[in-house]
């Protein structure tokens, strides 16, 4: 089983790689399970994987680099023994240090049938500028050890700003190989990004012996983080489930689910009028499902609709992690976005 890990800045479009890049391999014929690492009490990319046909677990409450180590271990050894995949892609949560998730697995000595992959650091291009002004330190140590960066959302960027920030990441990391795609479409650069990808995944890749338990750059204050605030991005996080009662037609759920984000968006926006991060939804009716998300404040809502058989009224998750935001503001706005909508979305309130 080899180890791949996909880590990135909140909204850096860690799900959407995963989903894309775990099809790619599959459809190549390995066998693959996926790992989600969220930092609150209730996941939502677990769930949106799971409709995309590919098998995965959560962990939520936590981060895998700091509160979740020892259940990251439990977790690697269940899926060991359930089903042994040929990959194993790790999406840690957006405020998670991918060096010491490396770490922690080498030292946790699984066997030689389980081996390191590469690293793949996502990062936001469009959103560049205001990540590195905001975090600079973090932002850039989730770089500084990966095998890949990808510079995401080039869509969304000019030419000229795609060669800067290219510059930047190759200063950053001159060792590693650097991409600049839009993860959402199957284009030249996406199979020349996955044939790089492939090959580095056939390389035997022997854990480190210097390695040894409590050893780490990550400073204390950095790993020493609760469940839902970390310090190095200075990120709260909160989420909850409603269930839909009655059914409801997919125009009637887009857009009432449409209504909640910008709702929730603006709220969050009172607060924090520059808020980088990620605000997510996942809704399933008998029919469809639906990922809406917004990944800093200058996003509008993007929905992505997905063909499900799910036989009851379904659910619907919400979940907001985002800088310089108390987690009991977003607790609120949570609430109040969702039953502002609740007769449209069928939501006993």
């Amino acid at each position: 089983m080899k180890i791949l890990i996909i880590s990135g800045f909140l909204g850096s479009g860690k799900t959407t790689s995963v989903v894309k890049i775990g099809k790619y391999l599959k459809d190549r014929g390995y066998t693959i399970a996926v790992l989600v690492n969220d930092v609150a009490d209730v996941g939502v990319d677990g769930q949106v994987i799971n409709e995309n046909g590919l098998e995965s677990k959560e962990m939520p409450r936590g981060c895998i680099c700091c509160t979740l180590k020892y259940a990251l271990e439990g977790n690697i050894a269940l899926i060991q023994a359930e089903s042994d995949p040929d990959i194993l892609i790790i999406e840690p949560t957006g405020v998670a240090f991918p060096d010491r998730i490396k770490e922690q697995i080498e030292i946790m000595d699984f066997g030689p049938e389980v081996t390191m992959g590469p690293i793949i650091s996502l990062i936001d291009g469009s959103q560049f500028k205001h990540i590195i002004e905001h975090s600079e330190y973090a932002a850039t140590k989730q770089m500084e050890n990966a095998d890949f960066i990808v510079i995401n959302k080039r869509d969304l960027m000019e030419q000229a700003e795609i060669s800067a920030v290219e510059n930047i990441v190759r200063n950053i990391n001159p060792d590693a190989d650097v991409f600049a795609l839009s993860l959402k479409n199957t284009d030249r650069e996406f199979m020349e990004f996955m044939s790089a990808v492939e090959s580095r995944l056939g390389m035997e890749v022997q854990a480190s012996s210097a390695v040894k338990e409590g050893d780490s750059d990550c400073p204390d204050n950095m790993c020493a983080a609760n469940d839902d605030h970390f310090d190095h991005f200075n990120v709260s996080s909160y989420a909850d489930t409603y269930h839909i009662e009655h059914s409801i037609d997919t125009e009637t759920a887009i857009s009432a689910a449409t209504c909640v984000m910008k709702d929730l968006k603006s709220m969050v926006l009172a607060l924090n009028p520059k808020f980088l991060g990620h605000l997510k939804m996942f809704l399933h009716t008998e029919s469809i499902a639906l990922r809406i998300s917004v990944t800093s404040y200058l996003d509008n809502p993007e929905v992505e609709v997905i063909d499900t058989d799910i036989s009851d009224h379904g659910e619907f998750t919400v979940f907001a992690a985002v800088t310089d935001v108390p987690r009991d503001n977003l607790a609120e706005i949570i609430k109040r976005s969702v039953m502002g909508n609740s007769c449209q979305l069928g939501i006993s309130t």
